[in-house]
């Protein structure tokens, strides 16, 4: 007889977007996630098209879930030159029309946006071990 143990992970939603951009007419476009830690991060959301134009950055690619909180299915950071290297491997061909790109610009050194990846996407491992 094998048993087989799955760990179902939460997906990673959004807070509840900043008041204060709502106010002054900006809607939703800035966004808060939660990481492991209990730290708030905020991210912008941006044209996908222009994704490529964002550079040492942390990248959250989210669709709408029920209720009009966005539930995060890739992070990554981005290098200095805009690729992808940390968190999730994506790629910008694959981002479909529902999905929205959101960016982290505030975390200015390599090290700050490592720490902030691993806080959003715990491994799976250190889900297991809590």
């Amino acid at each position: 007889m094998f048993v087989l143990m799955v760990a179902v992970l939460p997906p990673l939603l959004s807070d509840q977007p900043p008041e204060v951009p709502r106010r002054a007419g900006l809607g939703d476009r800035f966004h808060y996630f939660r990481g492991l830690s209990g730290r708030r991060y905020l991210f912008s959301s941006v044209p996908a098209d222009e994704l490529g134009d964002f550079h040492s950055a942390v990248v959250i690619l989210a669709r709408r879930a029920p209720g009009g909180r966005l539930a995060a299915h890739s992070v990554a950071m981005l290098d200095a030159t805009g690729r992808p290297v940390g968190g999730d491997r994506f790629r910008l061909r694959a981002i479909s029309s529902d999905t929205i790109v959101l960016v982290h610009l505030l975390s200015s050194t390599e090290g700050d946006r490592r720490d902030l990846v691993a806080d959003l996407a715990p491994s799976p491992m250190a889900a297991l071990a809590a």
